[in-house]
């Protein structure tokens, strides 16, 4: 006998809702559910995999691992495990103190609400600032943009307000990543975009590649990579010398005008189209839908911010939102107000924080936080360069650091030097090969878990609440119960906090004390995190299916007064490297860039090894412009050697007619750590070989160059 449960997707921040199919507690299929989503009826191609997953595929673990010897890991009780890293953390701190004790959040984090909650409690329990997580290295340098210019608290309008949607170096059909950061709609991208244009919406898409989210654009420049701040800069010099920009927005809001003007100057049309190759007239006429726009939206993804001068191509993408005025404005509509930590929103600037700048500091570089977070790119040296206070232990929670890093010859090392390496994940990934535990984790169908990471991201205001769908299997555990299960071993008492991005966590007044002696009751920490919600948690778990609540109309409203805070539009920093790319020559010595790429069916390294995946990509592609390909004599399904600075990868060629010239595109986070010889003996071609830990690094975040990377090709 076969029934149907609700519950939601947890992959990404779409969080799509579901209907399951459940037979004698195993999971045998799921469709969408449109029956109260903001999105409809939606679900891709990864809700698909989840479920295969959650059945055992991939070598799903069912139980906690122990190293015993180099490759020799044995099945461990969960509370022997717990015990056994609840004891030696005690004696690392005892000997080192709290900052040799650090934590790893990966993607898999970032779905499990209570597991993320209780990892906060637990790192201020111990006392330690050592937080890293892959934002550091994916799309940190949006971080450092709020943190050097300032952000508009009103935000940014939804989608269906826009009229101009400029969209850089993001494929948000594939990647479903789009609000904040960029214009679109997380759930159902495509259908949005469509919609959104019937409305006469101009779509504007930036990329080196005629991606799937290009066939919606009414206009498309494919400029090489790393150009992005030259773009830029030469589109706010046409808003300025046109006077099209929004001086009214820009009189009250912003500052460094002058500035601005002055750093901008030199980056003509032409010389924008000579150095990112791309018409003079795309530029111009990019510039002038810009201007024109009544409410434009010009937003990124992870291509600017993974390529050279990443923060300044992000800072720049922003000035020129800025510059239209790109916010919501007192008296626009406020589509989604929140539903379970609902919020007033005001048209007001709120100042630059500049947060690394102070505080504690890492140490080994003299970087404070980003948002709590220090840069990951310098655990590897936080790790292994001797002196007090060095990282001994690290929790790895839901992520794979030694695939998503790069330049494993640097990076492995470094986790090999751990006294303690714990992984907390359901696959045998990467990380977890070299880790001293491994502990099992429940999945999303097995968990309870509520909305919280749309909640402000919906484009509509919604939520929901999913219990287990099916028991977890015996030998797993949830991620919060790791957290508590250690702490409360340590005598540490955890309390769980409704925590967000840009909160000092000690900081929140409100918290729910959790003892050490009676594990937390999950249902009950989520009635908890509903305390301020429009719709009762009782009312959420009555309605499986989410609930839309039924408000008010809400507006932007205008502030009661000038708080003095401004948009910083040119601060000295900026105008230096703003100086510094004006300055740069080509590098010769290199051929080509090479970009990295999303696929529909994985997530990172998540169901890389899922049939459907593998049945068509039991590579990642090498793809070239065709013309590159018969320039070099490179025929379809011919093994290359792509070379940098850094490293030499093996890769399989493809062609992909989309692809500008000069162009090499790879999906990363395939193949293994080892040197790349034989791609399809190892999965694929392990891209972060072509990274270094050391050279090209940004500025603040210390952000590695993961796109965009200068290579040679050679036909094997």
């Amino acid at each position: 006998m076969s029934e149907k449960k609700k519950t939601f997707c947890r992959n990404c921040s779409a969080l799509c809702s579901l209907e399951v199919t459940v037979q004698e507690g195993r999971m045998t299929g799921a469709t969408p559910d449109g029956t109260a989503s903001p999105y409809g009826a939606y679900m891709c191609a990864k809700g698909l995999a989840s479920i295969d997953f959650h059945n055992g595929a991939e070598e799903r673990l069912m139980s906690s691992l122990k190293r015993q010897g180099p490759g020799d890991y044995r099945p461990v009780a969960a509370a022997q495990a717990l015990d056994e890293i609840a004891g030696r953390l005690s004696a690392l701190i005892e000997q080192y103190g709290p900052r040799s004790v650090a934590l790893y959040h990966g993607t898999g984090a970032y779905r499990s609400v209570l597991g993320a909650q209780l990892e906060k409690s637990f790192l201020s329990a111990i006392g330690t600032p050592n937080l890293f997580s892959t934002m550091t290295i994916d799309q940190s340098a949006k971080w450092v943009t709020a943190g050097r210019m300032g952000v508009m608290a009103s935000g940014k309008p939804a989608l269906r307000d826009v009229d101009v949607a400029v969209i850089v170096g993001n494929n948000p059909v594939v990647s479903h990543q789009t609000y904040p950061f960029g214009p679109g709609e997380s759930g159902a991208p495509g259908r949005a975009f469509a919609a959104a244009r019937a409305r006469g919406t101009r779509i504007i898409v930036v990329d080196p590649r005629r991606s799937e989210t290009a066939r919606y654009a009414d206009l498309c420049l494919q400029p090489l990579p790393g150009q992005d701040a030259v773009l830029f800069a030469a589109i706010a010099h046409i808003l300025l010398r046109d006077k099209t920009f929004d001086r009214a927005f820009c009189d009250r809001f912003t500052t460094q005008m002058d500035a601005l003007r002055a750093a901008v100057a030199p980056f003509t049309p032409a010389l924008a189209a000579r150095r990112a190759d791309v018409p003079i007239a795309q530029i111009e006429l990019a510039a002038q839908w810009i201007g024109e726009a009544r409410r434009p939206f010009v937003g990124s993804g992870t291509g600017p911010s993974m390529s050279a001068h990443s923060n300044l191509n992000d800072h720049m993408i922003e000035v020129v939102n800025a510059l239209a005025g790109g916010y919501r404005r007192a008296g626009d509509r406020v589509w989604n107000p929140g539903t379970l930590n609902p919020r007033r929103v005001v048209e007001t600037a709120v100042a630059p924080t500049r947060s690394w700048e102070r505080g504690v500091m890492c140490r080994t570089a003299e970087i404070g936080h980003l948002f709590g977070e220090f840069p990951t790119a310098l655990l590897p040296q936080e790790i292994l360069v001797p002196g007090p206070d060095k990282i001994r232990a690290l929790i790895v929670f839901g992520g794979n650091p030694l695939m998503g890093l790069g330049d494993p010859d640097r990076a492995i090392p470094a986790f090999q030097d751990l006294d303690l390496l714990v992984s907390l994940d359901a696959r045998m990934n990467e990380t977890a090969r070299l880790a001293h535990y491994v502990i099992a984790t429940s999945q999303p169908y097995e968990r309870h878990d509520i909305s919280t990471a749309g909640d402000s991201l919906y484009p509509q205001a919604f939520a929901q609440y999913a219990a287990p769908v099916v028991a977890k299997p015996q030998g797993v555990m949830d991620d919060w119960e790791f957290f508590w299960g250690v702490a409360s071993r340590m005598s540490l008492p955890l309390t769980l906090k409704y925590w967000n991005y840009g909160q000092v966590f000690d900081a929140i007044p409100e918290g729910l004390p959790l003892g050490i002696d009676e594990p937390p009751d999950p249902e009950e920490m989520i009635r908890f995190l509903c305390r301020k919600s429009t719709v009762p948690f009782e009312t959420l778990r009555a309605n499986p299916s989410g609930v839309r609540p039924d408000l008010p109309p809400q507006y932007v409203l205008a502030a009661p007064e000038d708080n003095g805070a401004r948009l910083e539009l040119c601060p000295h920093d900026v105008a230096k490297e703003l100086e510094g790319v004006l300055q740069e020559r080509q590098d010769e010595r290199f051929g080509y860039h090479l970009t990295c790429r999303r696929i529909l069916e994985a997530l990172n390294s998540a169901y890389r090894e899922s049939s459907a995946v593998r049945r068509r990509y039991p590579v990642n592609w090498a793809y070239f412009n065709p013309d590159d390909m018969a320039r070099e004599g490179i025929g379809e399904g011919d093994t290359v050697r792509l070379q940098s600075e850094a490293g030499t990868v093996v890769g399989v060629a493809k062609s992909d007619s989309g692809l500008r010239t000069g162009v090499i595109s790879m999906t990363h986070m395939f193949g293994d750590l080892g040197p790349s010889t034989d791609p399809p003996g190892q999965g694929g071609s392990f891209t972060g070989r072509l990274t270094s830990l050391q050279d090209c690094l940004e500025p603040i975040n210390f952000m590695p160059r993961f796109s965009g990377i200068p290579v040679n090709v050679q036909r094997c």
